[in-house]
Protein backbone atom coordinates (compact mmCIF):
# COMPACT_ATOMS: atom_id res chain seq x y z
CA UNK A 1 0.00 0.00 0.00
CA UNK A 2 1.36 3.38 -0.99
CA UNK A 3 1.53 5.65 2.03
CA UNK A 4 3.42 8.69 0.84
CA UNK A 5 1.50 11.63 2.23
CA UNK A 6 4.06 14.29 3.11
CA UNK A 7 2.74 17.64 1.96
CA UNK A 8 5.43 18.96 -0.40
CA UNK A 9 3.91 21.56 -2.71
CA UNK A 10 4.74 20.86 -6.33
CA UNK A 11 7.39 23.16 -7.72
CA UNK A 12 5.13 24.72 -10.36
CA UNK A 13 2.77 26.14 -7.79
CA UNK A 14 5.00 26.62 -4.78
CA UNK A 15 6.38 29.77 -6.31
CA UNK A 16 3.02 31.14 -7.41
CA UNK A 17 1.14 32.45 -4.39
CA UNK A 18 -1.46 35.16 -4.28
CA UNK A 19 -3.40 36.61 -1.43
CA UNK A 20 -6.80 36.17 -3.01
CA UNK A 21 -8.56 34.94 -6.13
CA UNK A 22 -12.04 35.92 -5.02
CA UNK A 23 -12.61 38.16 -8.04
CA UNK A 24 -9.85 36.99 -10.35
CA UNK A 25 -10.56 35.61 -13.80
CA UNK A 26 -9.16 32.22 -14.73
CA UNK A 27 -5.61 32.70 -16.08
CA UNK A 28 -3.35 29.76 -15.42
CA UNK A 29 -1.77 26.80 -17.12
CA UNK A 30 -0.17 23.44 -16.61
CA UNK A 31 0.27 20.45 -18.87
CA UNK A 32 -0.23 16.75 -18.34
CA UNK A 33 0.21 13.45 -20.19
CA UNK A 34 -2.72 11.18 -20.90
CA UNK A 35 -3.32 7.52 -20.07
CA UNK A 36 -6.24 5.15 -19.31
CA UNK A 37 -8.81 5.73 -16.59
CA UNK A 38 -8.12 4.10 -13.21
CA UNK A 39 -11.19 4.53 -11.07
CA UNK A 40 -13.99 6.81 -10.04
CA UNK A 41 -16.66 7.12 -7.38
CA UNK A 42 -19.85 5.21 -7.82
CA UNK A 43 -23.00 7.34 -8.00
CA UNK A 44 -26.19 6.72 -9.85
CA UNK A 45 -27.07 10.37 -10.18
CA UNK A 46 -23.88 12.00 -11.38
CA UNK A 47 -24.20 11.58 -15.15
CA UNK A 48 -20.77 10.15 -15.91
CA UNK A 49 -19.84 7.14 -17.99
CA UNK A 50 -16.62 6.32 -16.17
CA UNK A 51 -16.85 2.99 -14.43
CA UNK A 52 -14.43 1.01 -12.34
CA UNK A 53 -14.03 -2.49 -11.07
CA UNK A 54 -11.93 -3.51 -8.14
CA UNK A 55 -8.99 -5.65 -9.11
CA UNK A 56 -8.18 -8.71 -7.06
CA UNK A 57 -4.48 -9.56 -6.69
CA UNK A 58 -3.74 -13.18 -5.93
CA UNK A 59 -2.68 -12.40 -2.38
CA UNK A 60 -3.63 -9.66 0.03
CA UNK A 61 -0.62 -7.32 0.34
CA UNK A 62 0.70 -6.37 3.74
CA UNK A 63 1.93 -2.82 4.23
CA UNK A 64 5.71 -2.84 4.19
CA UNK A 65 6.25 0.51 5.81
CA UNK A 66 4.56 2.60 8.44
CA UNK A 67 3.27 5.92 7.08
CA UNK A 68 4.84 8.93 8.72
CA UNK A 69 2.84 11.93 7.57
CA UNK A 70 3.51 15.31 9.08
CA UNK A 71 0.96 18.10 9.46
CA UNK A 72 1.40 20.83 6.90
CA UNK A 73 0.63 24.53 7.29
CA UNK A 74 -2.43 25.94 5.59
CA UNK A 75 -1.24 26.81 2.08
CA UNK A 76 -1.55 30.30 0.69
CA UNK A 77 -4.26 30.31 -1.97
CA UNK A 78 -2.45 29.49 -5.23
CA UNK A 79 -3.36 30.52 -8.73
CA UNK A 80 -2.35 28.98 -12.04
CA UNK A 81 -1.09 31.55 -14.54
CA UNK A 82 -0.71 31.49 -18.30
CA UNK A 83 2.74 30.46 -19.55
CA UNK A 84 4.81 32.80 -21.66
CA UNK A 85 4.27 30.39 -24.54
CA UNK A 86 1.63 27.67 -24.89
CA UNK A 87 3.22 24.65 -26.58
CA UNK A 88 0.93 21.92 -25.21
CA UNK A 89 -1.74 20.37 -27.40
CA UNK A 90 -5.28 19.56 -26.27
CA UNK A 91 -6.01 15.91 -25.59
CA UNK A 92 -8.92 13.50 -25.47
CA UNK A 93 -10.33 12.45 -22.11
CA UNK A 94 -12.75 10.08 -23.78
CA UNK A 95 -12.33 8.74 -27.32
CA UNK A 96 -13.81 5.27 -27.91
CA UNK A 97 -12.34 3.18 -30.69
CA UNK A 98 -15.84 2.57 -32.04
CA UNK A 99 -19.45 3.43 -31.27
CA UNK A 100 -22.73 1.95 -32.45
CA UNK A 101 -25.65 4.04 -33.69
CA UNK A 102 -29.06 2.71 -34.67
CA UNK A 103 -30.03 3.31 -38.28
CA UNK A 104 -32.26 6.36 -38.72
CA UNK A 105 -31.17 8.01 -35.48
CA UNK A 106 -29.32 11.28 -35.07
CA UNK A 107 -25.58 11.26 -34.56
CA UNK A 108 -23.94 13.95 -32.43
CA UNK A 109 -20.26 13.25 -31.96
CA UNK A 110 -20.09 15.44 -28.84
CA UNK A 111 -22.15 12.81 -27.01
CA UNK A 112 -19.40 10.22 -27.44
CA UNK A 113 -16.17 12.08 -26.76
CA UNK A 114 -14.52 14.27 -24.14
CA UNK A 115 -11.51 16.56 -24.43
CA UNK A 116 -9.60 19.30 -22.65
CA UNK A 117 -6.75 21.77 -23.10
CA UNK A 118 -4.31 23.17 -20.60
CA UNK A 119 -5.07 26.83 -21.39
CA UNK A 120 -7.89 27.06 -23.95
CA UNK A 121 -11.43 26.70 -22.63
CA UNK A 122 -13.01 26.47 -26.11
CA UNK A 123 -11.03 24.00 -28.17
CA UNK A 124 -11.80 23.66 -31.89
CA UNK A 125 -12.84 20.20 -33.07
CA UNK A 126 -12.70 19.23 -36.74
CA UNK A 127 -13.99 15.92 -38.07
CA UNK A 128 -12.72 14.34 -41.26
CA UNK A 129 -15.25 11.84 -42.59
CA UNK A 130 -19.02 11.50 -42.85
CA UNK A 131 -21.63 9.42 -41.08
CA UNK A 132 -24.84 8.55 -42.92
CA UNK A 133 -27.27 7.15 -40.37
CA UNK A 134 -29.76 6.31 -43.14
CA UNK A 135 -27.43 3.56 -44.36
CA UNK A 136 -26.00 0.75 -42.24
CA UNK A 137 -22.25 0.33 -42.33
CA UNK A 138 -18.98 1.42 -40.75
CA UNK A 139 -17.86 5.03 -41.03
CA UNK A 140 -14.26 5.88 -40.06
CA UNK A 141 -13.64 9.37 -38.70
CA UNK A 142 -10.51 11.36 -37.92
CA UNK A 143 -10.90 13.91 -35.14
CA UNK A 144 -8.53 16.82 -34.62
CA UNK A 145 -8.38 19.15 -31.63
CA UNK A 146 -6.76 22.56 -32.04
CA UNK A 147 -6.26 25.20 -29.35
CA UNK A 148 -5.92 28.96 -29.68
CA UNK A 149 -2.13 28.69 -29.91
CA UNK A 150 -2.37 26.31 -32.87
CA UNK A 151 -1.36 23.17 -30.98
CA UNK A 152 -3.24 20.12 -32.27
CA UNK A 153 -3.93 16.49 -31.46
CA UNK A 154 -5.68 13.91 -33.66
CA UNK A 155 -7.43 10.63 -33.01
CA UNK A 156 -9.72 8.21 -34.81
CA UNK A 157 -13.08 6.59 -34.20
CA UNK A 158 -15.35 4.31 -36.20
CA UNK A 159 -19.12 4.79 -36.16
CA UNK A 160 -21.08 1.60 -36.82
CA UNK A 161 -24.62 2.23 -38.04
CA UNK A 162 -26.68 -0.89 -37.41
CA UNK A 163 -30.15 -2.27 -38.05
CA UNK A 164 -31.71 -3.47 -34.78
CA UNK A 165 -32.57 -7.12 -34.57
CA UNK A 166 -36.23 -8.05 -34.94
CA UNK A 167 -35.82 -11.32 -33.09
CA UNK A 168 -36.84 -9.79 -29.80
CA UNK A 169 -33.58 -10.76 -28.18
CA UNK A 170 -32.81 -13.88 -26.28
CA UNK A 171 -31.58 -15.13 -22.95
CA UNK A 172 -28.44 -16.84 -21.92
CA UNK A 173 -24.91 -15.74 -21.25
CA UNK A 174 -23.42 -13.65 -18.50
CA UNK A 175 -23.73 -13.84 -14.76
CA UNK A 176 -25.96 -11.96 -12.36
CA UNK A 177 -23.65 -12.57 -9.41
CA UNK A 178 -22.78 -9.34 -7.63
CA UNK A 179 -19.38 -9.12 -5.95
CA UNK A 180 -19.23 -7.46 -2.54
CA UNK A 181 -16.55 -7.02 0.11
CA UNK A 182 -17.26 -7.59 3.78
CA UNK A 183 -16.13 -4.66 5.89
CA UNK A 184 -14.08 -6.94 8.13
CA UNK A 185 -12.18 -8.16 5.05
CA UNK A 186 -11.63 -4.58 3.94
CA UNK A 187 -10.15 -3.72 7.34
CA UNK A 188 -7.92 -6.80 7.25
CA UNK A 189 -6.32 -5.55 4.04
CA UNK A 190 -4.74 -2.58 5.82
CA UNK A 191 -3.51 -3.69 9.26
CA UNK A 192 -1.55 -0.54 10.01
CA UNK A 193 -1.76 1.20 13.39
CA UNK A 194 -1.84 4.60 11.68
CA UNK A 195 -4.92 3.76 9.63
CA UNK A 196 -8.51 4.64 10.53
CA UNK A 197 -11.34 2.88 8.69
CA UNK A 198 -14.33 4.67 7.24
CA UNK A 199 -17.04 4.86 4.61
CA UNK A 200 -18.62 7.56 2.46
CA UNK A 201 -22.34 7.64 1.79
CA UNK A 202 -25.13 9.54 0.09
CA UNK A 203 -28.88 9.05 -0.07
CA UNK A 204 -28.39 5.94 -2.20
CA UNK A 205 -27.36 4.00 0.88
CA UNK A 206 -30.91 4.41 2.20
CA UNK A 207 -31.63 4.01 5.90
CA UNK A 208 -28.47 3.57 7.95
CA UNK A 209 -28.01 2.24 11.49
CA UNK A 210 -24.87 4.14 12.40
CA UNK A 211 -24.57 2.41 15.78
CA UNK A 212 -24.20 -0.89 13.90
CA UNK A 213 -21.79 0.76 11.47
CA UNK A 214 -19.58 1.89 14.32
CA UNK A 215 -19.78 -1.48 16.04
CA UNK A 216 -18.51 -3.07 12.83
CA UNK A 217 -15.25 -1.14 13.15
CA UNK A 218 -15.98 2.02 11.18
CA UNK A 219 -14.39 5.12 12.72
CA UNK A 220 -15.34 7.91 10.34
CA UNK A 221 -17.85 8.75 7.64
CA UNK A 222 -17.81 11.20 4.76
CA UNK A 223 -21.37 12.41 4.09
CA UNK A 224 -22.57 13.96 0.86
CA UNK A 225 -23.91 17.32 1.97
CA UNK A 226 -24.84 18.88 -1.36
CA UNK A 227 -24.91 18.12 -5.07
CA UNK A 228 -24.94 20.35 -8.14
CA UNK A 229 -25.69 18.38 -11.30
CA UNK A 230 -27.56 18.97 -14.54
CA UNK A 231 -28.12 22.57 -13.51
CA UNK A 232 -29.81 21.66 -10.23
CA UNK A 233 -28.46 22.38 -6.75
CA UNK A 234 -29.73 20.62 -3.66
CA UNK A 235 -28.87 19.28 -0.25
CA UNK A 236 -28.57 15.52 -0.15
CA UNK A 237 -31.99 14.46 1.09
CA UNK A 238 -30.51 12.16 3.76
CA UNK A 239 -27.76 14.48 4.96
CA UNK A 240 -29.50 15.94 8.00
CA UNK A 241 -30.62 12.51 9.17
CA UNK A 242 -27.24 10.95 8.55
CA UNK A 243 -25.42 13.76 10.32
CA UNK A 244 -27.52 13.50 13.49
CA UNK A 245 -27.36 9.71 13.65
CA UNK A 246 -23.64 9.47 12.84
CA UNK A 247 -22.82 12.09 15.45
CA UNK A 248 -24.88 10.29 18.08
CA UNK A 249 -23.10 7.04 17.23
CA UNK A 250 -19.76 8.69 17.93
CA UNK A 251 -18.36 8.60 14.40
CA UNK A 252 -16.01 11.27 13.12
CA UNK A 253 -17.70 13.21 10.31
CA UNK A 254 -16.50 14.86 7.14
CA UNK A 255 -18.60 16.03 4.19
CA UNK A 256 -18.33 16.35 0.44
CA UNK A 257 -19.87 18.59 -2.19
CA UNK A 258 -20.45 16.97 -5.58
CA UNK A 259 -19.91 19.84 -8.02
CA UNK A 260 -20.27 20.54 -11.71
CA UNK A 261 -19.62 24.25 -11.26
CA UNK A 262 -17.93 25.87 -14.23
CA UNK A 263 -17.40 29.50 -13.20
CA UNK A 264 -16.74 31.61 -10.12
CA UNK A 265 -20.20 33.13 -9.96
CA UNK A 266 -21.85 29.72 -9.75
CA UNK A 267 -19.31 28.51 -7.25
CA UNK A 268 -19.79 31.47 -4.93
CA UNK A 269 -23.57 31.06 -4.93
CA UNK A 270 -23.31 27.36 -4.24
CA UNK A 271 -20.71 27.78 -1.51
CA UNK A 272 -23.12 30.13 0.24
CA UNK A 273 -25.75 27.39 0.13
CA UNK A 274 -23.29 24.76 1.33
CA UNK A 275 -22.17 26.93 4.24
CA UNK A 276 -25.81 27.42 5.22
CA UNK A 277 -26.30 23.64 5.26
CA UNK A 278 -23.20 23.19 7.43
CA UNK A 279 -24.01 26.02 9.84
CA UNK A 280 -24.15 24.86 13.43
CA UNK A 281 -22.79 21.40 12.65
CA UNK A 282 -19.60 20.01 14.12
CA UNK A 283 -17.48 18.75 11.23
CA UNK A 284 -14.42 16.79 12.35
CA UNK A 285 -12.80 16.08 8.98
CA UNK A 286 -12.34 18.27 5.90
CA UNK A 287 -14.94 19.44 3.42
CA UNK A 288 -14.23 17.63 0.15
CA UNK A 289 -14.51 19.15 -3.32
CA UNK A 290 -15.76 16.38 -5.60
CA UNK A 291 -15.70 17.36 -9.29
CA UNK A 292 -15.70 14.38 -11.64
CA UNK A 293 -17.96 14.95 -14.66
CA UNK A 294 -15.25 14.30 -17.23
CA UNK A 295 -16.99 12.30 -19.97
CA UNK A 296 -18.00 15.33 -22.05
CA UNK A 297 -15.87 17.89 -20.27
CA UNK A 298 -15.83 20.32 -23.20
CA UNK A 299 -19.45 21.27 -22.53
CA UNK A 300 -18.33 23.13 -19.39
CA UNK A 301 -15.97 25.34 -21.42
CA UNK A 302 -13.13 25.13 -18.94
CA UNK A 303 -9.44 24.42 -19.27
CA UNK A 304 -7.09 22.64 -16.89
CA UNK A 305 -6.27 26.11 -15.59
CA UNK A 306 -9.90 26.94 -14.96
CA UNK A 307 -10.85 23.84 -13.03
CA UNK A 308 -7.82 24.00 -10.77
CA UNK A 309 -8.51 27.65 -10.01
CA UNK A 310 -12.11 26.67 -9.31
CA UNK A 311 -10.90 24.25 -6.65
CA UNK A 312 -8.52 26.81 -5.16
CA UNK A 313 -11.39 29.26 -4.91
CA UNK A 314 -13.56 26.67 -3.17
CA UNK A 315 -10.77 25.89 -0.72
CA UNK A 316 -10.27 29.58 0.01
CA UNK A 317 -13.95 30.13 0.71
CA UNK A 318 -14.13 27.10 3.01
CA UNK A 319 -11.03 28.13 4.92
CA UNK A 320 -12.32 31.67 5.37
CA UNK A 321 -15.31 30.09 7.09
CA UNK A 322 -13.29 27.81 9.35
CA UNK A 323 -13.30 24.56 7.38
CA UNK A 324 -10.32 22.64 6.08
CA UNK A 325 -10.54 21.34 2.53
CA UNK A 326 -9.65 18.12 0.73
CA UNK A 327 -9.63 17.45 -3.02
CA UNK A 328 -11.35 14.25 -4.16
CA UNK A 329 -10.04 12.71 -7.34
CA UNK A 330 -9.32 9.42 -9.06
CA UNK A 331 -5.72 8.41 -9.67
CA UNK A 332 -6.12 9.10 -13.39
CA UNK A 333 -7.37 12.66 -13.05
CA UNK A 334 -5.02 13.48 -10.19
CA UNK A 335 -2.22 12.60 -12.57
CA UNK A 336 -3.43 14.46 -15.66
CA UNK A 337 -5.64 17.34 -14.44
CA UNK A 338 -5.31 18.29 -10.79
CA UNK A 339 -2.56 20.27 -9.05
CA UNK A 340 -3.44 19.97 -5.34
CA UNK A 341 -0.90 22.71 -4.45
CA UNK A 342 -0.45 21.61 -0.86
CA UNK A 343 -4.09 20.85 -0.11
CA UNK A 344 -4.99 17.42 1.21
CA UNK A 345 -6.02 14.78 -1.33
CA UNK A 346 -8.72 12.12 -1.07
CA UNK A 347 -7.53 9.54 -3.57
CA UNK A 348 -10.02 7.31 -5.38
CA UNK A 349 -8.34 4.18 -6.72
CA UNK A 350 -10.19 0.88 -6.60
CA UNK A 351 -7.37 -1.56 -6.03
CA UNK A 352 -5.84 -3.31 -3.03
CA UNK A 353 -2.49 -1.58 -3.42
CA UNK A 354 -2.37 1.81 -5.11
CA UNK A 355 0.37 2.83 -7.52
CA UNK A 356 -0.43 6.52 -7.12
CA UNK A 357 2.80 8.39 -6.38
CA UNK A 358 1.35 11.70 -5.26
CA UNK A 359 0.54 12.81 -1.73
CA UNK A 360 -2.77 11.81 -0.17
CA UNK A 361 -4.27 11.67 3.31
CA UNK A 362 -7.43 9.68 2.54
CA UNK A 363 -7.99 6.81 0.12
CA UNK A 364 -11.29 5.56 -1.27
CA UNK A 365 -10.33 1.95 -1.93
CA UNK A 366 -13.56 0.64 -3.48
CA UNK A 367 -17.31 0.90 -3.89
CA UNK A 368 -18.59 -2.62 -3.07
CA UNK A 369 -18.24 -2.62 0.71
CA UNK A 370 -20.87 -4.30 2.85
CA UNK A 371 -21.10 -3.29 6.48
CA UNK A 372 -23.60 -3.99 9.26
CA UNK A 373 -26.19 -1.23 9.42
CA UNK A 374 -26.36 -0.60 5.65
CA UNK A 375 -28.28 -2.83 3.27
CA UNK A 376 -26.63 -1.38 0.13
CA UNK A 377 -23.04 -1.29 -1.08
CA UNK A 378 -20.96 1.61 0.19
CA UNK A 379 -17.57 3.10 -0.55
CA UNK A 380 -14.72 1.99 1.70
CA UNK A 381 -12.13 4.51 2.86
CA UNK A 382 -9.03 4.79 4.98
CA UNK A 383 -7.25 7.80 6.40
CA UNK A 384 -3.97 8.28 8.20
CA UNK A 385 -4.44 9.07 11.87
CA UNK A 386 -1.15 10.93 12.20
CA UNK A 387 -2.44 13.48 9.70
CA UNK A 388 -5.21 14.32 12.18
CA UNK A 389 -3.47 14.32 15.56
CA UNK A 390 -6.15 16.51 17.14
CA UNK A 391 -8.65 13.70 16.51
CA UNK A 392 -6.53 10.62 17.18
CA UNK A 393 -4.09 11.89 19.81
CA UNK A 394 -0.62 13.37 19.63
CA UNK A 395 -1.62 16.99 19.10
Amino acid sequence: MHTKINKTVRSLLAAVLVTSVMTASFTGCDSKPTHPTDGMRDGNDINTVETTEETEPEATPTPTNTPTPTPSPTPSIPHMDMPDEDTTAPFFLNLPESVSVEIGSEFDIQRYIGYIDDCDSDVDLTVDGDVDTSESGSYPLTLTLTDDAGNSKSGSMTVNVYVPSSSGGGGGGGSNEHTTLAYSDFMARYPDSDIAYGIDVSRYQGDIDFDAVKAAGCEFVMLRAMIYNNGELGEDRKFEEYYVDAKEAGLLIGVYYYSTDSNLEELHEHCDELLAVLEGKEIDLPVAFDWESWSHFQKYQMSIIDINNLFYEFAGIMEENGYSTILYGSKYYLEIIWEPAGYDVWLAHYVKETSYEGDYTMWQTGSIGRIDGISEDCDTDILFKSKYPHLFGGG
